[in-house]
């Protein structure tokens, strides 16, 4: 179980990180030379969410068993899920198998503490 948790922990801190990068450098996600002011203002809208729910789907499973740990990792989950689709539809491979292991990892983990 300890694996699963860990694993879950750097799944999550990973995307953590790509929320940073989101909002340090708006352009390594957008692929923009110059990003617009309206990129700059959806990356932060993405780091504003995805830390916190990054932090707490990292943490939360350590802590916590049941309801409240299964309800982050599947609300996590969703949001990988989401970003795999949006590398779909823009042909990003990269970004398809990174959040679809991603929501793997989640799943699994929120039916292992569940």
């Amino acid at each position: 179980m300890i694996v699963l948790l860990v694993l879950n922990a750097l799944v999550a801190t990973a995307g953590t990180g790509f929320a940073v990068a989101a909002a340090v450098r708006p352009e390594s996600l957008s692929y923009s030379d110059a990003p617009t002011a309206g990129e700059r203002f959806y990356a932060w809208m993405y780091t504003a969410r995805g830390v916190p729910l990054g932090v707490l789907t990292a943490v939360v499973p350590f802590v916590a068993t049941g309801t409240a740990a299964v309800l982050c990792l599947v609300a996590a989950a969703v949001a990988q899920a989401a970003d795999a689709g949006i590398g779909l539809s823009r042909g990003e491979r990269r970004m398809v198998v990174g959040a679809g292991v991603a929501t793997l990892v989640h799943v699994v983990t929120a039916v292992a503490v569940g």
